[in-house]
């Protein structure tokens, strides 16, 4: 009975304490953490996953997968040093499960179009040509994100030349292929239809999304151009059927974009 009494003041100065820190909570005006998921992801070291799967490698590829994919974020990353949490996932699943189709394709197509992480990129396409060497969707994005994107026009090209016979192949691919034999240039036409291609071959929505914009703003280039030069048989209408408008002497598309080039999309 005394051993309570003595432990009455103890559970009234903390109880007093529990109420004083619950006031000052809901008073105080606390600071708003803005981490990045380039700040807050978790990647495990690949070799010790290997050493834990213990057989089960696949489950643990599948596991990581889903994960990835539900923690996906749009932040464009600009360093070059294969640091991207998310190329490093991807990497992982690459070396647990080698075979993984997917995550060489839809892999390297968010790290190309969505994180405008082309190095990373880059390294998922050249293993997954690597183990699937005559696919087209992997020939096809790693010779596109190669030539139009990196610059790298020697590279982009050998990848292209490997599908232009393959029976998915659009019948314009061959004509684009010695045209830019010929030229090493970038024809704004010819990148419309490439991205076309791509935009019509991709069923993943933020994929869709941004090939939409590149194709809003190579067309409103092409258009513009027509249209100021007063060249004939102009389109008058931009990607989304708006039309073109005439401002102080010169037409104007309704949304602003940014001219396609490749030295804006690789310059980090």
């Amino acid at each position: 009975m005394n051993l309570i009494k003595l432990m009455q003041p103890m559970y009234l100065i903390g109880l007093f304490f529990l109420l004083l820190a619950g006031l000052i909570n809901s008073q105080l005006k606390k600071p708003d953490l803005n981490l990045s998921k380039q700040d807050t992801a978790i990647n495990f070291d690949k070799n010790l996953l290997i050493f834990f799967s213990a057989g089960n490698k696949r489950l643990l590829t599948d596991l990581i997968w889903v994960q990835t994919l539900i923690e996906s974020d749009n932040d464009h990353y600009k360093a070059k040093d294969l640091n991207n949490w998310l190329f490093l996932r991807f990497n992982t699943i690459s070396i647990l499960d080698p075979k993984f189709y997917e995550n060489y394709l839809y892999g390297g197509q968010f790290l190309a179009i969505i994180k405008d992480d082309l190095e990373g990129a880059n390294v998922i396409y050249e293993k997954g040509v690597t183990y699937y060497p005559d696919d087209y969707s992997l020939n096809y994005n790693a010779g596109f994100m190669n030539y139009f994107e990196k610059g790298d026009y020697k590279k982009g090209l050998s990848y292209l030349e490997k599908i232009s016979n393959h029976p998915k192949a659009p019948v314009y691919v061959k004509s684009i292929i010695n045209k830019l034999k010929a030229s090493l240039g970038m024809d704004l036409k010819e990148v419309f239809q490439l991205v076309l291609h791509n935009y019509q071959a991709t069923k993943d929505e933020k994929l869709k999304k941004r090939l939409h914009g590149d194709m809003y703003a190579l067309k409103a280039e092409l258009d513009l151009e027509c249209l100021n030069s007063e060249s004939l048989n102009c389109s008058k209408n931009d990607l989304n059927g708006t039309n073109y408008r005439f401002i102080n002497g010169k037409f104007e598309s309704a949304l602003k974009f940014i001219p396609y080039r490749i030295k804006d999309r690789t310059k980090h």
